[in-house]
């Protein structure tokens, strides 16, 4: 087997782990303390080693988008070098944005087993931190979020501007990007609705899965020349 083919293989089983173990099994299982207002007070003490356990979890997956920009170096250096350089500060980003966030889990999971502990009228005073403490995990969240998806673009379009898979993978890969951007991560800055916001995540889930799917069973594409042009 041939250096790219087994670097394309490996990158596809890494876009795997990442799909699943950056972004979505940890935000699946800690939905209940994110879904809505203060509710994590009455939920995250009793959830405890779950939290624990997703909070650890969520940095294999950022450790992940370091090692696809790594494991991808040695193609990519000859052919867009400086797809590959963003590559890897992205990830770099990306890890740290992650244990930001991670910290914010943490101190929701504090704040919860403080107001498990105090009586009634202890209990009360919180609510108002409460407020804040997931205001404060809410925009590190989605942050967090943007950065990863701009990372996903990147990889995309490295992928596509150094034709190591179909053209229209990288395309649908990049299109997607783009939608969930729109749908879900800008309307929390810019304050606008967007109608079924779901709708626009799913479509870059299937992206990843696709194209992870493809390299692990093909690898990088050896025989097609890179795009030209920035």
């Amino acid at each position: 087997m041939s250096v790219m083919r087994r670097a394309g293989r490996m990158v596809g089983l890494l876009l795997l782990v990442q799909l699943a173990a950056g972004l979505i099994v940890p935000y699946v299982l800690l939905q209940p303390l994110s879904a809505s207002g203060t509710a994590f007070l009455e939920r995250a003490a009793s959830m405890s080693a779950m939290v624990r356990i997703n909070v650890l979890v969520p940095r294999l997956g950022v450790a992940v988008s370091i090692a696809v920009a790594v494991t991808a170096w040695p193609v990519v250096r000859t052919r867009r070098s400086d797809l590959g350089i963003w590559l890897l500060a992205l990830a770099v980003v990306n890890f740290t944005l992650q244990i930001i966030e991670n910290a914010q889990w943490l101190s929701m999971l504090s704040l919860s087993q403080a107001y498990a502990a105090a009586t009634g009228a202890e209990a009360a005073t919180m609510r108002p931190l409460a407020v804040v403490v997931r205001a404060s995990w809410r925009w590190a969240h989605y942050s967090h979020i943007l950065v990863v998806v701009g990372w996903l673009f990147t990889t995309f379009l490295t992928l596509f501007r150094c034709a190591l898979v179909p053209r229209g993978l990288g395309v649908f890969g990049m299109f997607c990007s783009v939608l969930h951007t729109i749908g879900i991560t800008l309307p929390v800055f810019t304050g606008y609705r967007m109608v079924f916001p779901e709708l626009f995540g799913m479509p870059l889930a299937l992206a990843i899965l696709s194209i992870a799917v493809w390299l692990l069973t093909r690898g990088f594409d050896e025989a097609t020349p890179a795009v030209s042009g920035a």
